[in-house]
């Protein structure tokens, strides 16, 4: 199991080593600001530009773009050009993810009771893993799963909310492994709880074990 208790001071992952970042503004590539993306990535897929997830051992932070096909990580050299530090750079990224997640379609499930089991996502395009960091998108469905909210993106097409409060999502183990799995494209089976303060990883589904 993956925990992720505590905080982590957040970095770029360097030639294998975290470089933090500073830097500013300068360098920002103008016109361009609108195809720039954050997602979540397989870690191991090393993208050369990313950041950690406190708890994560499988996930970590990317940056890049969307080329209108796909989720393309910077290379270290387009990233050294910007001359900008990964706060910055994730923030401005975050505020795309928005066109991403206007995209995704949901689908409310629930138990015999009527009560909410689970918000399951679907996106034609490739655009899941950077559609769960836009800003505000566990407040929008706090509706359905209330006010923060567990999730896991097993590939770039499909991922899964959960009720933060909850431990439903322990039978969803199958569905998630077979969706990662069966893809060209997975991200990760860990569970990651979001909330105001950022993510954080809480558990990893897993055959034959529990939360």
């Amino acid at each position: 199991r993956a925990h992720g208790r505590g905080c982590c001071r957040r970095g770029l992952l360097w030639g294998g080593a975290w470089l933090w970042g500073g830097g500013g503004e300068r360098g920002w590539a103008e016109g361009k600001e609108e195809t720039w993306r954050v997602w979540l990535e397989a870690r191991f897929v090393r993208p050369a530009v990313s950041a950690p997830i406190p708890g994560a051992q499988r996930t970590v932070l990317a940056l890049g773009e969307w080329d209108g096909m796909r989720l393309r990580a910077f290379t270290r050299e387009e990233w050294a050009a910007q001359g900008a530090g990964w706060e910055e750079g994730e923030r401005r990224a975050r505020a795309q993810c928005a066109r991403d997640l206007e995209r995704v379609e949901s689908v409310v499930r629930r138990d015999r009771r009527g009560v909410v089991e689970s918000v399951e996502l679907r996106s034609v395009e490739p655009r899941m893993a950077s559609a769960v960091l836009a800003p505000g998108f566990g407040e929008r469905f706090a509706e359905w799963v209330g006010e923060g909210c567990l999730l896991v993106v097993p590939n770039r097409h499909q991922a899964w909310v959960f009720p933060k409060h909850a431990s439903v999502h322990a039978r969803y183990t199958a569905e998630v492994l077979r969706a990662y799995a069966a893809t060209s494209s997975p991200v990760s089976v860990e569970l990651l709880e979001w909330s105001g303060a950022g993510l954080k990883a809480v558990g990893v589904f897993e055959n034959g074990r529990g939360f």
